[in-house]
């Protein structure tokens, strides 16, 4: 178990003890004992493999924490990185863990608050605030785990509200609802990518490797993602302190919001755009 630098991060390899508890989650959970199982969750996140007996994965917890911890030095050498990084309340911990095999399946990564509130009838753990729990596998990348970090940032505020974005994520079926939370993770993402000259990716929902000016094209001709724009830079620092720092940056939606929002407006008799929330939709 390691903590990282003077942030409120710790990167704990606990797979195996992960794989002993979760069938005894999963049985707490099937009799109804639902604070039992959250309480045994939480003692799970906490709880370092170095604890097992003749300390059988000395070298698996070695390898799997310095691994994570070179990927957070890597995001806290990048400008953006290191806001992200000093943002996160320190009245909390975010907690870096190690995936199952159930969620590697998924290639994906996932955050969420330790003390999540109990969902009735569901498994679902999205819901609450304070410490989070990062699930991560190294070969994402630093700048998945950044994705994951904001969201432990507005976590740790007990800012992160998921609101619904109509047109953000379409399918062959219609519309799906997208996530502004994600929206923001990934405008955040691509930020951090274009101050460190890496490629930029379209959407949080369509990872095609895309220029500026596509991206630019993308938010600016659909009213949902500019919105989205708007309200985060009037109720985010984050996204307020994105647009007065990285000035030079190529890539910065914050910094450049009156110009998208204008060329929507162009052929339109409206002086100005609300932002996301504030207009009921038919």
């Amino acid at each position: 178990m390691k903590k990282f630098g003077a942030y409120p991060v710790v990167v704990n390899y606990n797979l195996h003890t992960q794989l002993r508890n979760n069938p005894k989650q999963d049985d707490l959970y099937r009799m109804g004992r639902r604070e039992e199982e959250k309480q045994l969750y939480i003692k799970t996140t906490r709880t370092s493999d170095a604890g097992i007996e003749n300390n059988l994965y000395k070298q698996e917890i070695r390898q799997w924490e310095t691994t994570i911890c070179q990927c957070l030095r890597q995001i806290e050498g990048n400008p953006v990185g290191r806001i992200v990084l000093g943002l996160i309340n320190k009245q909390t911990t975010v907690w870096i863990n190690p995936e199952t095999d159930d969620w590697k399946k998924c290639s994906c990564a996932q955050t969420g608050p330790l003390n999540y509130e109990i969902q009735k009838d569901s498994v679902a753990r999205g819901a609450g605030s304070g410490d989070t729990l990062i699930l991560f596998k190294p070969e994402l990348g630093d700048d998945t785990l950044f994705h994951e970090l904001v969201h432990a940032y507005r976590y740790s505020y007990k800012k992160f509200s998921p609101m619904c974005i109509d047109n953000l994520n379409p399918s062959p079926k219609g519309p799906h609802c997208g996530s502004s939370e994600e929206f923001l993770a990934h405008q955040m993402s691509n930020l951090y990518m274009s101050q460190a000259n890496r490629p930029l990716t379209l959407d949080y929902y369509d990872a095609s490797v895309s220029s500026k000016d596509e991206i630019y094209n993308f938010l600016q001709n659909d009213v949902d993602r500019l919105e989205a724009l708007k309200y985060f830079l009037r109720h985010e620092y984050l996204a307020m302190l994105a647009a007065h720092t990285f000035t030079s940056t190529n890539y910065n939606p914050f910094r450049d919001y009156a110009m998208l929002e204008a060329n929507f407006l162009k052929d339109m008799d409206l002086p100005t755009l609300p932002e996301l929330g504030t207009v009921l939709r038919s």
